[in-house]
């Protein structure tokens, strides 16, 4: 039996990505120039939902930037909704101004016809997608070329420099997932529109205002949240406008799974493609037993830690054999302790204090460490606790592992050095390196980091300092790697693979495996010791490692050496097949995330609105907030309005009246200049327990004022005689009865009279009687 994890998560970004600018100059620079940024209003957005939602910018509706400046974002919403003409007449005008000819309908640049090679994946809902621009593209007058190849193939397309470089393709309809909610997207911008990110986006050039502001955001070049705010407004802005990706929409992934397995921590954006997930699963009954994961796609990109694993469908594997140091709550987005518990101080965004002088800093050209010496300054101190234990190979992690992870950083990052890779210099690896102004290792699971580096949330802070220096590789594994990597006999990455004509570095399977056989043997043959390490490790402690390793070797055949929940068991590529052993060692217990099983994300409704709201008067609506069908405060409400055209007209902030109860009032000030129409008013929710925005929204009608005050009189004057005609008839009852008893007084009267003059006759009678009974 199976059953579906609910609820269900956005997880899934599909995107048209074009090619970037400069490639297009050995084929037509023309085509790529018109495209971009006139493709967005091609895409019929409000058709693109189902089981989804349209996405206009780089930053999902559903996510916490995107909620902070919600009204600026509808606003850009707006500007790049459908418009086919509007799309039509700026590609015609580019073609045209570039030289090119319309013959019969078809677009020529000299004698031969423009040609799109369109790259489309057919296994999802992406050949729809492809097929759709590719009509929109022809109905414009270009010739499509369509190229339908699943992952792997496509990815040997557009994720390699080569072919790219010879135009094999123009345009892709890219796929992306995110494993992890994330409070702050700081990164997002630089890793799609930055030239830095890959060998083939060296060729791409950006506005500079936008590279400006992408590098603001992604180094926290910010003094306040507004500050950081409004650098995600001109941004989402910019980016829109250079067009290299047209955002489509968010899937809505199902995760079926077996009734056999019990509960397990999802990610809001992730699902259980999230590391938690594979911290969690566990059957109903209890820990043991055997779990089978299903895969769309094996064995990509090779299996190394330090430029691999960027393809989705191989995250399951170093989430369940690598372990982090710090990584973001599941439900937050905010960077909370797994192996690393930490504490932050910080002078920012404007102090500095001193760095002690003889904390540490790494001098790449002699591979040494040295004394940051007077006069440092840095922003933050973030004091790390780390929680060690045993590599998988039986060995334990040491500070000597510790400092060849950080003097690995610094060698990967630097341009130059023989281990340099872009893709492998990631931000968090380069913001490290930029920032790090010392440190000082006070025990071997104990570390002061001080970085000249300040963010609105502190957690972040510390995600700097430990994300990339906490380590997950062995030193001895480390150094075959870089061994073979600065022969120039593999590389970190695919894209470096691509350009020197090598295999990726893979410790699980693969010709790189003999090419890490021969690195060990050699330098388990010396007992060596990288200079990082000198009079750090001994001979003794160099002389178990490089055993312990030997050994794992032999009875793994397999490279793959670290410190997660589980361990490399094999890679099978003709079954397409990895399996994982739990490791028995692992500092903590299988139980130990399960406070992260309740997803407290509240479901806020609009319970009373008004039908109708006059300008100039107050319209007040009622909003309820609930987790779990039950009465939650824990949430902040805001609201837009928008008019019947869907611009944006007034916004604000729900004010709490009782637990779970909030309302929203539009003062008479605010409604005074509302023309008449169908408005929304959208409700937005984000939680301090969940950061997933919700949203609601309800319809009013603005009526004129005139029509409701002579509506309004006629209805008074309605009511009015109403009442006249009630009291009229309460007045007439009135005098009927007034009458009635008139009659009934008078009758009342001939009655007296009558009894009178019998009691009177009676007193008589009576007075005879006594009078002869007293004679006898």
């Amino acid at each position: 039996m199976t059953h579906l994890i609910a609820p269900p998560i956005i997880s899934t970004i599909f995107r048209i990505k074009l090619f970037p600018k400069k490639l297009f100059l050995s084929n037509f620079s023309a085509v790529t120039l018109s495209l971009r940024g006139a493709l967005s209003p091609l895409m019929p957005y409000e058709t693109l939902r189902g089981l989804g939602k349209p996405r206009w910018t780089m930053h999902r509706s559903v996510s916490p930037d995107y909620s902070r400046v919600i009204d600026f974002m509808k606003l850009l919403e707006a500007k790049y909704e459908y418009n086919f003409e509007k799309a039509k007449t700026q590609i015609y005008e580019g073609l045209m101004e570039a030289g090119a000819i319309l013959k019969e309908g078809k677009w020529y640049y000299g004698e031969k016809p423009i040609t799109i090679n369109f790259l489309i994946r057919p296994e999802d809902e992406r050949k729809d997608v492809g097929d759709y621009v590719s009509d929109q593209l022809e109905r414009l007058g270009f010739t499509v070329n369509r190229l339908y190849k699943p992952s792997r193939d496509a990815f040997l397309l557009w994720g390699a420099f080569a072919p790219t470089k010879r135009g094999e393709w123009h345009i892709y309809t890219a796929g992306w997932a995110n494993t992890a909610i994330v409070a702050y997207s700081d990164d997002d911008p630089w890793f799609f529109y930055s030239p830095d990110n890959a060998p083939l986006f060296e060729e791409y050039t950006g506005p500079p205002l936008l590279r400006e502001a992408i590098d603001k955001l992604n180094g926290a070049q910010y003094g306040s949240m507004e500050e950081r705010n409004e650098l995600v407004r001109r941004i989402n802005e910019l980016a829109l406008a250079d067009g290299v990706h047209i955002w489509l929409y968010d899937a809505v992934q199902a995760f079926p799974m077996s009734s056999n397995l019990g509960p397990l921590a999802y990610d809001l954006y992730g699902g259980i493609w999230s590391l938690w997930s594979f911290r969690t699963i566990r059957y109903g009954t209890g820990p043991g037993g055997e779990i089978k994961l299903g895969n769309r796609a094996m064995f990509i990109e090779g299996f190394n830690g330090i430029g691999g694993f960027s393809w989705l469908y191989d995250v399951f594997a170093p989430y369940l054999v690598a372990d982090v140091g710090v990584w973001p709550h599941p439900h937050t987005g905010r960077y909370i302790p797994v192996r690393a518990n930490f504490e932050v101080n910080t002078a920012g965004p404007d102090g500095k204090f001193s760095v002690p002088e003889d904390a540490l800093k790494y001098d790449v050209e002699t591979k040494s460490w040295q004394t940051v010496g007077t006069g440092v300054k840095a922003t933050s101190k973030v004091t790390v606790d780390f929680v060690l234990g045993k590599f998988h190979h039986g060995q334990a992690m040491t500070k000597a592992d510790l400092l060849y992870t950080i003097a690995e950083i610094y060698q990967i990052v630097t341009p130059g050095t023989e281990l340099y890779d872009p893709i492998a210099a990631s931000p968090s690896r380069t913001l490290f390196v930029n920032n790090l102004r010392g440190f000082k290792i006070l025990s071997d699971d104990k570390v002061e980091f001080y970085l000249d580096y300040w963010h609105v949330d502190e957690s972040f802070i510390a995600y700097q300092a430990i994300g990339p220096s906490f380590t997950d590789t062995p030193w001895e594994l480390l150094a075959i790697m870089n061994k073979v990597v600065a022969s120039k006999e593999s590389a970190w990455s695919i894209d470096m693979a691509d350009i020197l004509g090598v295999e990726m570095l893979d410790l699980t399977k693969g010709p790189t495996l003999e090419l890490l056989k021969a690195a060990y043997d050699e330098l388990s043959a010396e007992n060596y010791v990288p200079p990082e390490l000198a009079g750090i490790v001994t001979p003794e402690e160099a002389r178990a490692r490089w055993d312990a390793l030997g050994n794992w070797y032999a009875s793994k055949q397999h490279f793959w050496v670290s410190n997660g929940p589980y361990m490399f068991g094999k890679a099978d590529t003709t079954a397409l097949q990895m399996t994982f052993e739990a490791f028995r060692e692992y500092p903590y217990r299988a139980d130990h995330w399960d406070d992260l099983l309740t997803v407290k994300s509240p479901e806020v409704k609009v319970t009373m609105a008004p039908v109708e709201v006059v300008p100039g008067l107050p319209a007040t609506f009622e909003v309820t907030t609930t987790v779990a069908e039950q009465p939650y405060d824990r949430v902040a409400i805001k609201y837009l309005v928008r008019d019947p055209k869907g611009a944006l007209i007034t916004k604000g902030v729900g004010t709490r009246k009782a637990e779970g109860k909030f309302s929203i009032i539009l003062s008479g000030n605010e409604t005074a200049n509302f023309a008449t129409g169908a408005y929304t008013i959208d409700v937005i929710g984000v939680g301090e327990e969940s950061a997933l925005p919700s949203f609601t929204s309800a319809t009013f009608t603005v009526i004129p004022a005139l029509a409701y005050f002579e509506r309004l009189l006629k209805g008074t004057s309605a009511e009015l005689n109403t009442k006249i005609n009630e009291l009229t008839a309460t007045l007439a009852s009135a005098n009927a009865k007034v009458t009635a008893l008139e009659t009934t007084v008078s009758g009342l009267q001939s009655m007296l009279t009558t009894a009178i003059a019998v009691a009177v006759v009676s007193l008589i009678v009576a007075i005879v009687a006594i009078v002869m009974a007293l004679k006898k």
